[in-house]
């Protein structure tokens, strides 16, 4: 088992969609080094990894071919912190992390990851780094920018929908690239619903038809010069 995985994107990445994208990849390959993936769950524990919040930071945007390390943290009781450091042909260009929850495969409630000993004793680099994710404070005056019917080719193998999808309309919603963003999930998405995507300045949020918030996200625009 590795303690930290490299995983190539040859292509690169030219947006925050693309690499958050390479972010979900390098997370599977590493999960299934350390056999901790989709099928090993699901079959012998019946939980499921969901992706519950994600920050990007880039120094600068990645040129030409992309690197990222990731690696695990020793998790607590809800959450396993997944940590990424991103390079390109220039060396580091940015870090970036997530964080994951397990859920029953069933009823989708939180499942404490203290009760699966095998998620207890994988690798994890010292010294760990210590930065957390807080919740996103949206600003009042977001106003409605466009209706997104969730399609059936946007689902993943959880059933619900993929979290780079999120990432991909938020994005379009952009009057100018940014270099780095921050997401919060808070409730699933299913094929064939409508989530109606507000915004103000870099804020984005996705709201169910109920009224329910799906999901809110904060990108950083570059530094003017």
């Amino acid at each position: 088992m590795q303690e930290i995985l490299e995983f190539r994107r040859p292509a690169g990445a030219g947006s925050l969609t693309e690499l958050v994208a390479a972010m979900q990849d390098a997370a599977i390959a590493h999960s299934l080094d350390l056999n901790i993936g989709f099928l090993r769950m699901l079959k012998e524990f019946n939980v499921l990894w969901m992706l519950v919040r994600l920050r990007v930071d880039l120094t600068r945007r990645p040129v030409g071919a992309l690197r990222l390390q990731t690696f695990l943290r020793a998790p607590s009781s809800m959450f396993s912190i997944r940590d990424f450091t991103l390079l390109d042909e220039q060396g580091v260009c940015g870090s970036a992390l997530q964080c994951w929850v397990l859920a029953d495969a069933g009823t989708r409630k939180l499942v404490s990851i203290k009760s699966i000993p095998a998620l207890q004793s994988l690798p994890t680099p010292a010294p760990e780094r210590t930065d957390t994710l807080k919740r996103i404070a949206l600003p009042e005056e977001l106003t409605d920018a466009a209706l997104w019917t969730v399609a059936p080719e946007e689902i993943d193998d959880n059933g619900h929908l993929n979290n780079v999808v999120y990432v991909r309309h938020a994005e379009a919603l952009l009057k100018a690239p940014c270099l780095g963003l921050e997401i919060q999930y808070d409730r699933e998405c299913f094929a064939g619903e409508t989530l109606r995507l507000q915004t103000c300045g870099e804020f984005v949020r996705g709201v169910k038809a109920d009224g329910c918030e799906s999901f809110r996200c904060r990108f950083r625009k570059e530094s003017t010069p």
